[in-house]
């Protein structure tokens, strides 16, 4: 007899279908995750205002570094617009471009007419040594 015997095992399977079973809601864990979410993002907000600050803040930093290059730039071109003004204006230069140029030349004596504020508007009369002409009567000076 020699033989053994083998163990045979059997299971059941027994499914369980809880269709019928209705959850009932946990109101205390709804609470907390909402809590939890609104403190999130409450933190999420501050952080992306903080960064934002932060942003504008490096980008106004910029602004101001540029505008102070540009007005050292302005302050620069004005020094120099004015240094070359004041040669522009230098009488010596302009009496040699008036010689030189436009071949001008110095007023002869008599042809000098000065002009006072409160002198009538009338044509001066004529010098002695200019008279070729007799001149009409309504073009003299009356004083």
């Amino acid at each position: 007899m020699g033989e053994k015997l083998m163990a045979i095992e059997v299971h059941f399977e027994k499914r369980i279908i809880n269709n019928h079973v209705i959850r009932e809601a946990d109101v205390k864990s709804h609470r907390d995750y909402i809590i939890v979410t609104a403190l999130a993002s409450m933190f999420l907000f501050g952080l992306f205002a903080y960064g934002w600050q932060h942003y504008q803040w490096i980008q106004y930093g910029y602004r101001i570094e540029e505008a102070q290059k540009k007005k050292e730039q302005l302050a620069e071109a004005g020094r120099q617009l004015r240094l070359e003004r004041a040669a522009l204006r230098n009488p010596q230069r302009i009496d040699s471009i008036a010689r030189r140029e436009l071949g001008m030349v110095v007023p002869a004596p008599g042809q000098l007419v000065t002009l006072n504020a409160d002198a009538p508007l009338t044509m001066p009369a004529p010098q002695p040594s200019q008279e070729l002409q007799p001149q009409p009567a309504a073009l003299t000076a009356k004083r």
